[in-house]
């Protein structure tokens, strides 16, 4: 019998952090750079 692994837990965000995150990419960040400044991974 083989054993699964744990899933992941998924991140949460506040809804003013995904505000940000919008407001960066709309205006003219890509997402790579966007999320790099939002200290994301």
């Amino acid at each position: 019998m083989t054993k699964k692994m744990p899933r992941a837990s998924r991140a949460r965000y506040t809804l003013e952090f995904k505000k940000e995150a919008v407001r960066l990419v709309e205006g003219g960040q890509t997402i790579a750079p966007a999320g790099g400044g939002l200290e994301l991974r």
